[in-house]
């Protein structure tokens, strides 16, 4: 869909950039100024950890209602960040501006991703800053991980099967695609993948959310292969996933039907890293529990 995949252009205001296709919805809402949206009252708090919160906003426009996404990242710390802005490496310093850039950068190259409505940052003092991140609801797109939980079905069985091939050379294809764009989604896992299958064809339409964590254009590039089918590959369930649809994720990105020396390198290299996610995952997890 377009709407996931074309270009955006904002505009730039103090503390604040709106997306230009919004820019009229916002201000008929009195919501186009930072102080308006990080103070609204209004919405279903979703999520609220110490670092951000997410609101999950109605807002209605004549023969439809709009779901919002507001994303508040509380005051953060970033010195880091502001020497990196100070030297002109960065434009923003804040959480929120670097995503709302984030999905500009992978829009730009056409790699599909949430729908941006605006963000905003804020300084506090030198060293600190509070922003956020407004985006929208991105039905009919459902997440990898939601279809995952709700329907696995839908990948089993004979006709679940090509289902599955098809979807793995999709996620294969999107990574090679986001890699060569010079971009490295950090949480590259079912999580923040969606889909789209209304057009009822076995092939989905893919796009992605959640940009905080990207690397770009890193001298460590030739691991992102390696990282990126790893993450995947961990949050891919053993009941529905075989070793074989595991394998085709690094075939197909490298453009194989069947494996050679490197091939068989790369993917000990991915099932290495798998295991470490799921014992970095775990001892967190243990960590949580005590804790609590």
């Amino acid at each position: 869909m377009e709407r996931f995949s074309s270009p955006i252009g904002y505009a730039k205001y103090q503390n604040l950039v709106i997306n230009q296709q919004d820019k009229y919805f916002l201000k008929q809402n009195r919501l186009d100024s930072f102080e308006s949206l990080w103070t609204s009252k209004s919405g279903t708090i979703i999520k609220n950890i110490k670092p951000r919160s997410v609101t999950c906003i109605k807002i209605g426009l004549q023969d439809r209602v709009r779901r919002l996404y507001l994303k508040r990242h509380k005051t953060e710390f970033i010195p880091v960040r502001s020497f990196l802005c100070f030297l002109g490496l960065k434009k923003s310093v804040s959480q929120g501006m670097l995503e709302f850039e984030n999905i500009c950068a992978f829009r730009k190259k056409g790699i599909p991703t949430v729908h941006p409505v605006a963000a905003g940052e804020k300084r506090i003092r030198f060293f600190r800053t509070k922003s956020f991140l407004l985006t929208e609801d991105f039905h009919p797109y459902i997440s990898l991980e939601y279809l995952l939980k709700t329907n696995p079905d839908f990948l089993k069985g004979s006709a679940g099967q090509i289902r599955r091939e098809i979807l793995i050379q999709s996620l294969s294809s999107l990574a090679k695609r986001m890699h060569k764009s010079g971009f490295n989604h950090r949480d590259f896992n079912a999580t923040h993948i969606l889909l789209d299958y209304t057009t009822k064809s076995d092939e989905p339409a893919l796009a992605l959310f959640d940009l905080q964590r990207v690397e770009k254009h890193s001298v460590l590039r030739l691991r992102w292969k390696i990282k990126s089918l790893a993450r995947l590959n961990y949050s891919l369930p053993e009941t529905v996933f075989t070793e074989q649809d595991r394998l085709n994720l690094l075939l197909f990105y490298n453009g194989r039907k069947t494996p050679a020396m490197m091939d068989r390198l790369q993917w000990f290299w991915i099932q290495k890293k798998t295991e470490r996610i799921r014992r970095h995952t775990e001892k967190k997890t243990e960590g949580k529990f005590k804790s609590d």
